[in-house]
Order: C-alpha cells, then sequence, then structure tokens
C-alpha cells in the first residue's frame, strides 16, 4: 500500500510517535483502510508512529486522525491498566519507604514508579499542531477528554472502565454513581465504590439514594 502525503512533523518531533510520544520506526496510513477515505474528513495522511500505535491503527475501523488517535489512547490505558494502577494505589514516597522484602517485591519497589510515570506519560502524549502541506486540520469536534488524578482519558465511560478494574469495584455501583453525581464529583464517586465491593441489588440501589440524597 503506498503511503498518502506525510503530516507536517515539527523539527524536535522528528522520529516520533505521533500517537505516543515513543520514537517511531515507521509510518501509517489514515485513514488505514482505504474504504473509508471518502469516509475521512480530512485528506488521507501518513504519521509517524511506532509498532505498538501502529498495531492499534491497524486493527481499528476509524475515519479521522483524531478518532485514531482515541482508539489507540484507549488501547494503551487498558493494556497498561496495571502499570497506572500503581498511580492510583501508591506516592512515589510511599514506595520508597515501603518495607517491601523479597527479591521480586525490591525489583518491583524499583521498577513500579518509573512504569507507571511511563504509562502515564505516554497515554497523555498530545502530540504536536496537526496540518498537511502547511494548512491545519480541522479541530476534533467530538472531542471529549476527560481528565483525573493525573491521567488522560478518551472519556469519562472509558476512566470508569479503569477505575472498576483498578480497585475491582462493582460495574453497575461505579457508572451509577457518577451519573448521579456528576463527573465533577468522579473522585468522590470512587471513594464511596472502594467501600462497597460486593453488594446486592437492593444494596446498590439504597447506597445511590443514599449519596445522591446527601449530595443534593
Amino acid at each position: 500500500m503506498a503511503n498518502y502525503s506525510q503530516i507536517d512533523i515539527p523539527f524536535d518531533a522528528r522520529y516520533t510517535c505521533l500517537f505516543c510520544g515513543e520514537p517511531s520506526s515507521d509510518v501509517v496510513n489514515i485513514p488505514f483502510s482505504v474504504d473509508d477515505i471518502n469516509k475521512a474528513p480530512h485528506e488521507p495522511l501518513s504519521v509517524p508512529t511506532c509498532t505498538e500505535c501502529q498495531l492499534v491503527v491497524k486493527k481499528a475501523r476509524c475515519q479521522s486522525i483524531h478518532q485514531y488517535r482515541n482508539a489507540v489512547k484507549a488501547a494503551l490505558t487498558r493494556k497498561y491498566q496495571k502499570a497506572l494502577s500503581i498511580g492510583s494505589n501508591w506516592t512515589e514516597q510511599e514506595l520508597q519507604e515501603s518495607e517491601f522484602e523479597g527479591a521480586a517485591f525490591e525489583g518491583f519497589k524499583r521498577s513500579a514508579w518509573m512504569m507507571y510515570t511511563i504509562a502515564k506519560e505516554r497515554i497523555n502524549y498530545s502530540g504536536w499542531p496537526l496540518s498537511l502541506d502547511g494548512v491545519p486540520l480541522a479541530a476534533d469536534e467530538e472531542a471529549g477528554g476527560f481528565k483525573f488524578d493525573g491521567t488522560e482519558f478518551v472519556s469519562v465511560e472509558h476512566a470508569i472502565e479503569h477505575y472498576i478494574k483498578t480497585f475491582h469495584l462493582d460495574a453497575i455501583l461505579l457508572p451509577e454513581l457518577v451519573k448521579y453525581l456528576g463527573k465533577d464529583k468522579f473522585g468522590y464517586a470512587v471513594r464511596v465504590s472502594r467501600l462497597y465491593l460486593n453488594v446486592s441489588a437492593a444494596e446498590r440501589t439504597q447506597i445511590v439514594a443514599d449519596i445522591v440524597e446527601r449530595q443534593a
């Protein structure tokens, strides 16, 4: 497959993956499927990418570069959920002062924060202003990202998915709390959900009702 015109790349971003900021190893066509070219809101283009992000692009069925960015961000967030959870469960100082014993725990203690930092930086990477032959691409009209605890998620729904996995939360309780409390109280919804990990349907309904009443 022939490559399309390459997106404009600033000098200091040469050899950088557009999606995650890691060193690029190749370029990938956007949209990747020729069947989606007529659906794309911009001219077909090629972008620099690392091997990992390129695999995500090739599997996604998207039309715009913005949609592909979201697809990659979502895929990386899911893949590195355990690394991201380190920052949700520890601070760097707590890890340094922890009293882990044994070779495996000592190895975790040394590398855990670095793993978390690298994962977060890749997922939060915003790239550079997009243009083709000097003409800026249209902004993403569907942008609806959500940032919480230092990590940028594709959406609040994706953040809910991440924290359910991170803390093994009730899969219905957290979405319900966020629905009624709003995303501005996302942290509070997570804290409440961590208190009630195993609840019946009746208990869940009562918890949501009680919390909503308190916040009224």
